[in-house]
């Protein structure tokens, strides 16, 4: 009914304006939903480009990390270590069919790259990123 009324007012078939009243409470829902899941980790895809063990690995992995951040800038990348091996994982994907997809761009420059699942942090599926202020880290 409020979509038909909404949609009449549209049209100019209603003249009288519509009002809509909103609970202050749903707003705080909202707002407590939204924080949660900024925070909340998520299982998802990523793409392995590296992964090596032994002495010179970690150095491996920094420079892999290096240069696939200044071909691919708009794609996180990922070191971690998992023990033997140093890693070098990318982007944050929710399906696999979306990692798959990039998997296919990727493998010219990295032809060993593969879809590993991950837990991805809500904060990267949404591009927000931590304000360091004064050594405290804060929300943006």
């Amino acid at each position: 009914m409020i979509t038909f009324i909404c949609f009449l007012s549209m049209l100019g078939l209603v003249e009288e304006p519509v009002t809509f009243v909103n609970d202050f409470r749903v707003n705080t829902l909202v707002d407590k939903h939204i924080e949660y899941n900024k925070i909340t980790p998520v299982n998802g895809f990523r793409i392995n480009i590296f992964s090596q063990s032994g002495n010179h690995s970690r150095s491996g992995a920094m420079a892999v990390q290096t240069a696939f951040s200044e071909r691919f800038p708009n794609i996180q990348s990922y070191v971690s270590f998992e023990e033997p091996y140093f890693r070098v994982n990318v982007g944050n994907f929710r399906t696999r069919l979306e990692a798959s997809a990039a998997l296919e761009n990727l493998k010219a420059s990295y032809p060993q790259a593969f879809v590993v699942r991950d837990v991805l942090n809500v904060r990267d599926l949404l591009g927000i990123s931590p304000i360091i202020d004064d050594g405290e880290m804060h929300d943006e």
